[in-house]
């Protein structure tokens, strides 16, 4: 995908941000209100316009604002983001469970995935695939209280993935390279995910064997902190067995 004329990627990028924090359709009047981009309304509504026309936004039907499309979660992670580090709270969380992997490896899975999901709000999936598959996943709650689950359909589909979580794990460990790779809307390994974007992470452990972690929610999610949450986690973990 080529960049963007800086315009337009400075005024993607503000509603890229402002709809994962907010969940709420942006207008351009949003856009100038806000004075982060220092041009005229009529160049925000003109510069949305021509994003709108390359597939970047799309409007609701019930609103006057515009949110991103795939394509410009895509562009935010492979041109926008920016690097970012675990914060004191979810790397004193995370170290926690890491602490416990040594005296039970049957536990580790679930402590580890409750851990990052717990920070995340978003389903929280970790299996290893070595003499015996070990599938863990947490994080169903937390995801549903997000806005986009207020549709019934939504919910349904992303549960149902949730009850099929081995054939899941399966896809991501398959269709992930070591290190981390997020995967938005068709992207996603398994068909069934079409909806939802998610961030997944293959490691290789020699007392665990080869691993995936992976977190999946919403389109909207935080991607610059779920690429991070995740690289700590790893990292951390891999440090017990140290």
């Amino acid at each position: 995908m080529e960049r963007l004329a800086e315009r337009e990627e400075e005024i993607l990028n503000f509603i890229l941000r402002d709809y994962i924090r907010s969940a709420q359709p942006i207008s351009s009047s949003r856009i100038s209100d806000a004075g982060r981009v220092e041009v005229s309304p009529a160049t925000i509504r003109n510069t949305m316009l021509e994003l709108d026309e390359k597939g970047f936004l799309e409007k609701p039907h019930t609103s006057a604002g515009r949110v991103p499309t795939d394509k410009a979660y895509r562009y935010f992670v492979d041109f926008l983001m920016e690097p970012r580090s675990a914060n004191r709270r979810a790397e004193q969380t995370i170290n926690a469970a890491a602490k416990k992997i040594r005296q039970s490896h049957e536990l580790m899975f679930e402590n580890l995935s409750k851990a990052i999901s717990s920070e995340l709000r978003l389903f929280t999936g970790i299996a290893s695939f070595g003499d015996e598959a070990r599938v863990s996943g947490f994080g169903l709650g937390d995801v549903l209280e997000e806005p986009e689950f207020s549709s019934h359909d939504l919910s349904v589909e992303f549960a149902k993935l949730v009850d099929n979580l081995h054939e899941v794990a399966e896809s991501y460990f398959d269709k992930t390279s070591l290190g981390a790779r997020a995967f938005i809307g068709n992207e996603n390994p398994t068909r069934d995910a079409k909806s939802f974007s998610s961030v997944a992470l293959k490691f290789k452990n020699d007392e665990l064997g080869e691993c995936v972690v992976f977190s999946l929610g919403p389109k909207r999610m935080n991607y610059e902190r779920a690429f991070a949450l995740l690289d700590f986690a790893v990292e951390d973990l891999m440090e017990s067995f140290d």
